[in-house]
Formats: C-alpha cells, sequence, structure tokens
C-alpha cells in the first residue's frame, strides 16, 4: 500500500516506523503524541479541535508543512445537521448524504434498480450483474455532471431522484448490450462503522484520510495524520468542483440507512472511493431483493468497473467465483471483462446490520477485511 512512497514522507517513517521498518502483525504501535491530543479532546471537549489549544498546536503544524489552512478556517468549521436524502425501494426507503457526497448516486442507482423485477433473475446470474453495472453507468453519468458543493452549484436532487427521471434511466438500460464506460478511477482509504442499540438509536458512518496515508503529513507535534480530500477539487471553471475558498470539495463517502415500515432494517456502507455506490449495489439488492442474511451478501462475489490502482483499463473488474459461464455471457454483451481473485480487497469492504421486526439484530463484515461485528450486553 504505497510502500515506494513512504520514504518521502518523514512523519510516516518518523511514527509508523519508528523502527527503521512497518511494524509485524500483532506488534505494538505506540503513538505519544496522538494520545496527547486524545487526552485534550476527552478534557476540553470535541470543539478544541477547531477552536481550542489542540486547534493551535494543529494549525502551527500545518502551517510548518507549508499548509494554507489557518487557525480562522479551523474555527469556522461546523457540523451540519441535514435531512437524508431518500428513494423507495421495494416497498421501503433507503435514506443517503446530500451533495457533495455521492449518496445521491446510490440512490439513484437504486432507484433505477426499483424499475426491474429483480428477484425474477438469478442472484450472481449474467443477467443480474449486467443490470447493476447498468444501472451504475446510468447514475455515474448524472454524477460527473451534477455534485458538488450545493451552496455554490445547482445539483438538481429532486429532478434526478424523481419517478419520472429513473423510469426514463431505466428505460434507457438496454438488456442484451453494455453501454461504454468512461469515468476516471479515484483511490481512497476509508473505514465504515455502524451500531445499533437495544432502544432502536443507530449510526451509520464512514471516516476516512482520503488516500492511502492521506496526505502522508502530521500536523506539527499532534500525532494527527491529515487527510487529502481537497484533492477532489478541479482547476475546470465548468466542472461541479472548481475550486473556490469556502467550498466543499466532492467526496465518495455515503453510509446507508434502509427504513422498513417506517424504522431502520438496515445499517450499511463500504470503503472504496468511487467504488462504493458498485459494492453497495449489490450488497443491497442482496439483502432486500433475495433476502439474504448480512455475512452471505457480503460474501457473494462483486464488481468493480473502470480504472483502478493496479489496472488502468475501462474494464469490468468480477471476482472469479462468479463462474466462467457469466464472465462468458457478460463479454457476450460487449462488457470488457477483466477477473480478479475471488475475495479480492477491489471489490470494497462494506459492513452491515439488520435488524428485524421481532427485534433480534444480526451483522456482519465483509471477509475481504479485517473488520469485525460485535454484539455486546
Amino acid at each position: 500500500m504505497e510502500a515506494k512512497s513512504l520514504k518521502d514522507w518523514s512523519d510516516i517513517q518518523r511514527i509508523f516506523m519508528a523502527a527503521g521498518r512497518m511494524p509485524e502483525i500483532g506488534e505494538p504501535l505506540i503513538q505519544p503524541e496522538l494520545a496527547r491530543s486524545l487526552e485534550m479532546l476527552a478534557a476540553n471537549g470535541g470543539r478544541d479541535f477547531y477552536e481550542g489549544k489542540l486547534a493551535a498546536r494543529v494549525a502551527a503544524g500545518l502551517k510548518q508543512i507549508g499548509s494554507p489552512l489557518t487557525a480562522d478556517d479551523l474555527a469556522r468549521c461546523r457540523a451540519r445537521d441535514e435531512m437524508p436524502l431518500r428513494v423507495g425501494y421495494r416497498g421501503g426507503e433507503l435514506l443517503g448524504l446530500r451533495p457533495p457526497t455521492q449518496g445521491l448516486t446510490t440512490l439513484e442507482i437504486m432507484g433505477i434498480l426499483d424499475r426491474f423485477e429483480l428477484a425474477k433473475y438469478p442472484e450472481g446470474s449474467a443477467d443480474y450483474y449486467h443490470l447493476l453495472v447498468e444501472a451504475v453507468k446510468q447514475a455515474f453519468i448524472d454524477r460527473s455532471r451534477y455534485i458538488g458543493d450545493p451552496e455554490f452549484v445547482d445539483v438538481p436532487v429532486n429532478q434526478l431522484l424523481s419517478a419520472s427521471y429513473l423510469d426514463a434511466r431505466a428505460k434507457a438500460i438496454s438488456l442484451e448490450k453494455a453501454m461504454p464506460w468512461p469515468h476516471v478511477f479515484k483511490k481512497g482509504d476509508t473505514v465504515y462503522l455502524a451500531a445499533t442499540d437495544r432502544d432502536g438509536n443507530c449510526v451509520s458512518m464512514l471516516q476516512t484520510v482520503y488516500y492511502d496515508w492521506g496526505s502522508g503529513m502530521v500536523a506539527g507535534d499532534t500525532g494527527i495524520l491529515w487527510h487529502n480530500r481537497g484533492a477532489s477539487f478541479s482547476l475546470d471553471p465548468a466542472s461541479p468542483n472548481f475550486l473556490k475558498p469556502g467550498k466543499r470539495p466532492f467526496h465518495t463517502l455515503n453510509p446507508g440507512i434502509y427504513l422498513k415500515s417506517g424504522r431502520p432494517h438496515l445499517l450499511y456502507g463500504t470503503q472504496g472511493a468511487d467504488g462504493q455506490p458498485h459494492t453497495l449495489a449489490a450488497v443491497l439488492t442482496r439483502l432486500i431483493d433475495y433476502n439474504m442474511d448480512p455475512l452471505t451478501a457480503l460474501s457473494r462475489p462483486r464488481f468493480l468497473l473502470g480504472k483502478t490502482f493496479s489496472d488502468s483499463r475501462d474494464s469490468l473488474k468480477l471476482e472469479k467465483d462468479a463462474g466462467e459461464e457469466v464472465f462468458k455471457a457478460l463479454a457476450e454483451r460487449g462488457h470488457e471483462m477483466s477477473p480478479i481473485p475471488a475475495q479480492s480487497p477491489l471489490a470494497g469492504h462494506p459492513g452491515a446490520i439488520r435488524i428485524d421486526a421481532d427485534g433480534s439484530i444480526t451483522g456482519a463484515h465483509d471477509p475481504r477485511s479485517d473488520g469485525r461485528a460485535l454484539g455486546l450486553s
């Protein structure tokens, strides 16, 4: 994972390679600077990160490494309490984050798939994968065209999730022929977390530093590895993500919740940058349309569409255990196929929690990753 770049990042070497090498699996990693920062947050509260003593240390550290971010910029940062986007799916309702995230993209994919009687196609068949892939393509056209900070650009959310628009996108899909895939790949380093309790409180969230190792820089003596989400900005004035002061960049994070009878039934999300909507389309259809338990749904073969850091072709990467017949049938429809190993980390690392009407809770994290699902009493 970016091993060749580590020699250029003195902070990464100092903190994560204190012994002159990366720690072995199971070897303790001690980070005293980060521990002091966490102690300050515990003592002074979360706002200390933005406008307290810790913020001053962060700002000083960022200035030292040449970042234009200042203490005033940190102090102006505020969390937003926003209503989620919603789209109907199989009698329930999917909730997603608003722009500038690609939550809109995942909801558009699922809204398109809701126009098809998906359960009549065998799960894991060529028909199944073809429909998912083509729905992804339709939604990604709109992602590139529209999604940015809605305080700076017009994002026609209501139009893109309207019944008439989703109908039209579904009708644009050919069941026999693949549509070209023209989009670039962005890498990322993200972790999904979800939790629910006996009272029905639920959290579905993602945390990220964006690229592997984020910016590769640590903010001074705080031990805090700084992200590089600003890399999503564009210098093209025609782009909805054109760089401007005070603007939020497009970002790929889109955890979600599926409501059934108005109550949370599924909590879900994944890492994977651009591939997140691809992964979620497979996971959600298996959980909802095929009524799989979370572990089974997460374990089944998945795909990633387009370029990756290891394959520059605009091809459909599908795990080998999907089967030779599926690969052949998809290729005959015009998909450029690239097999990847079964249980490949390229296919995402999703997690899911299912809450049934009787109160029972089932959870799982992807076997492709080192994540865990835990029940505590």
